[in-house]
């Protein structure tokens, strides 16, 4: 059972700072130096008239405490497509509390509403944390990430 009223909605401009504070934590969380352009650029792809990424929130009483963005793919192992859960985050006060697991649900809900077929996200193994919760809502697959950099 939650224990807060949360309402996840469409993210607006006037979100910007509570989603930066956010973002940036996500961020650090991560191990990652936050660039103020790619910041920038990020909430100009969530915030567009017809945006690039999909942006949710996580509001309890009018505060954001979480967000989700996502985007829709195509693929060639269907004839619909899916839909990549790129990023996840709870405030870390809020967390444990149902916002992640709402802000999970209407992503799902949306997609399907679209007519995806398929709802995926990736973590690391060590985010303990939020893995109790994936394994709960989610299957955990035998796929193994690999990157190639492509910038110096």
């Amino acid at each position: 059972m939650f224990n807060l009223a949360i309402t996840v909605r469409q993210i607006k401009p006037s979100d910007r700072d509570a989603w930066q504070a956010l973002y940036l934590a996500y961020l650090k969380f991560y191990e990652s130096e936050p660039i103020e352009a790619s910041t920038e650029l990020v909430w100009n792809r969530l915030t567009a008239a017809a945006p690039i990424i999909q942006g949710l929130v996580a509001d309890v009483d009018g505060q954001v405490v979480g967000f989700a963005h996502f985007h829709y793919q195509l693929t060639t192992w269907s004839h619909t497509g899916h839909c990549y859960l790129e990023d996840l985050f709870v405030h870390e006060d809020s967390r444990g509390q149902g916002a992640a697991r709402a802000l999970i649900a209407e992503v799902r809900a949306q997609a399907v509403e679209r007519g995806y077929s398929e709802l995926f996200w990736i973590t690391r193994s060590t985010n303990t944390t939020a893995r109790t919760l994936y394994d709960k809502v989610a299957t955990a697959t035998d796929f193994i990430r690999y990157e190639i950099p492509l910038e110096d």
